[in-house]
């Protein structure tokens, strides 16, 4: 690739304005380098807590499965209601929350569909003064 360059006399101070100015645009290779690197490690950590995560999450499954460790059997057996309901409270609440994590998941999965379909970069233009969804039009002339 061939660069075009043309040479002038200017003052200096110019000559350094226009220089800082640009590369201030400008991401330099050591610091991509370094962008990069950082980028990397972090996968590498958040690759380990996966593991430590799967790792724990296969040993609650055995524990559920050999029935070491399940609260709900003593709770069932108990003679404290209190405590019976305190668990079915806490299961209703734990099944209700992870339906509405799916769906929320549903949700951002269907408006990444819809923004992969729009062309450009995959905003929606809006008509000025048009609310977006939550807020409150903005206020105008009266008919």
């Amino acid at each position: 690739m061939m660069r075009l360059v043309m040479r002038a006399l200017a003052p200096s101070r110019l000559r350094r304005a226009v220089r800082s100015r640009t590369d201030a645009r400008y991401v330099t290779k050591t610091d991509h380098r370094q962008d990069i690197k950082d980028t990397l490690w972090e996968i590498q950590m958040l690759r380990r807590e996966v593991v430590a995560l799967r790792g724990e999450v296969d040993r609650l499954w055995q524990a559920v499965q050999t029935g070491s460790g399940r609260p709900s059997s003593a709770v069932k057996g108990g003679s404290d209601p209190r405590a019976a309901e305190a668990h079915r409270l806490a299961t209703e609440t734990a099944e209700a929350l992870d339906t509405v994590l799916r769906n929320e998941v549903r949700i951002w999965q269907a408006i990444d569909g819809l923004s992969a379909r729009l062309p450009g970069d995959g905003h929606i233009e809006r008509a000025p003064g048009e609310a977006r969804i939550g807020q409150v039009p903005a206020a105008g002339p009266v008919g």
